[in-house]
């Protein structure tokens, strides 16, 4: 080949080298669409299995009810059991320990004074009258406050006036709704004086 004919590197021009760097661009963009293409299929073929099986969905042991134990059964309120029930506001007094040791004491105490057996008694019956009171008592306000804990609200009176705007459906305004009408916040006027 003559060397007129052969192309040096100093005679070839700049829009020849663009159009061989844009083809070039192209055959790489080509290329990662082609293996994107390649993906989505695969990914789509996986779909299509999956849809096709006929087996429920593998359990990871913390997602109750998708192995199949619950079915037909939503259990909504299974966080309540874990929730700790709250602390008692009264201190657990040991009553039967306390009131023995009160009918001990009495009787020890009316040994101690050497009281006759008639006296001895009285005082034993007036001490098992004053422990039958306390449990007594004892009982009725605690069902006196489970009572009330349970009882139905009772309203004397008339109550306060329900708010129409929790019962309307909800208006959609705009700032162009809105035209005229002033929604910014203002001061309060200055006192007179």
């Amino acid at each position: 080949m003559p060397e007129e004919l052969e192309p040096t590197q100093a005679a070839r021009s700049p829009a020849l080298d663009d159009t061989i760097a844009s083809r070039a661009e192209t055959a790489e963009v080509l290329d990662a669409i082609r293996e994107l293409s390649a993906r989505v299929g695969g990914l789509q073929a996986d779909l299509d299995a999956l849809r096709s099986e006929s087996r429920l969905l593998p359990s990871g042991g913390a997602t109750p009810g998708w192995d199949g134990r619950s079915e037909g059964r939503r259990d909504g309120l299974g966080w309540v059991r874990d929730v700790e029930s709250p602390p008692s506001r009264r201190a657990n007094v040991p009553w039967l320990t306390l009131e023995i040791t009160f009918l001990v004491a009495v009787a020890v105490g009316a040994a101690v004074a050497d009281l006759d057996w008639g006296t001895i008694v009285a005082i034993m019956a007036g001490a098992w009258a004053l422990v039958a009171l306390v449990e007594w008592t004892v009982s009725r306000s605690e069902r006196r406050r489970a009572e009330a804990m349970y009882a139905a609200l009772t309203v004397y009176g008339e109550g306060p006036a329900p708010d129409p705007s929790w019962f309307a459906p909800p208006i959609e305004r705009t700032v162009l709704d809105a035209g005229e009408e002033d929604t910014g916040a203002r001061l309060p006027p200055p006192p007179a004086g």
